[in-house]
């Protein structure tokens, strides 16, 4: 198999391990406070390997363009696009906010990456493309047309609100995949991370500890939810 489909199949399965800790501590943290705990504890757990990247020289080949490049994607998509989907965990549950998000993130990024990187169009693609809508279709409208209330019954938020929450989260996700994918050809892989997940924790921190209600200005994280949220961080944001 491709080993670029080895890898992304590897990262959808971190990224469910990462997407079912947010989720459990969710229903006792604001959705900006996750995201801002889970990316400092991703951002520190990279300080370990930073050294060794530095003395390897990863980032020798990175120009300043590609730099901004980085960091402006990790705005987009970690910054922004997380903090939606945690806030669609809470609307949704995680088993239909998870699926339908790497559905359309999936179909997302395949158009865009057609549209603005040039790549190629096979029938493959586009049946499988096809088949993705199809199920996100079917786990995003299925249980409504079955009859079931228009409050999602894993979640306490209204299920427009979040079908359009999780669907604004895929389109940024794509964006900052297809930005990055653009320009991080060649890279050191850890040195793109290493850059990528201090600016957006630093971002998301600030956001996060302007805000007077939210669990990281009052000080309210248990240490079950920092435990949760480090293993999220170093797992869905460093490894994933």
């Amino acid at each position: 198999m491709n080993p670029g489909v080895l890898a992304g199949i590897g990262s959808a399965a971190i990224w469910a391990v990462a997407s079912t800790l947010m989720a459990s501590s969710s229903t006792r943290v604001d959705a900006v406070s996750v995201s801002a705990v889970r990316g400092a504890w991703g951002a520190l757990a990279l300080l370990i390997v930073l050294p060794f990247v530095i003395m390897s020289g990863g980032f020798d080949a990175m120009t300043v363009a590609v730099a901004v490049a980085v960091i402006g994607s990790a705005l987009v998509g970690h910054s922004l696009g997380d903090t939606l989907y945690v806030f669609s965990l809470n609307a949704l549950g995680l088993t239909r906010a998870f699926t339908i998000s790497l559905g359309l993130f999936v179909f997302l990024t395949y158009a865009l990456g057609i549209v603005f990187l040039g790549d190629a169009i096979t029938l493959a693609e586009i049946i499988g493309s096809l088949l993705v809508l199809v199920g996100v279709y079917l786990v995003a409208l299925r249980g409504r047309r079955r009859g079931a209330p228009e409050t999602a019954p894993a979640g306490s938020g209204n299920l427009k609100q979040g079908l359009a929450l999780v669907g604004i989260t895929a389109l940024i996700w794509a964006i900052a995949t297809v930005w990055l994918g653009d320009a991080v050809e060649g890279q050191n892989a850890v040195a793109v991370t290493a850059l990528r997940l201090p600016a957006s924790a630093l971002v998301v921190g600030f956001v996060a500890g302007a805000m007077p209600r939210s669990s990281v200005r009052r000080w309210q994280i248990s240490r079950w939810d920092h435990g949760a949220l480090f293993l999220a961080g170093v797992a869905g944001t460093g490894v994933g």
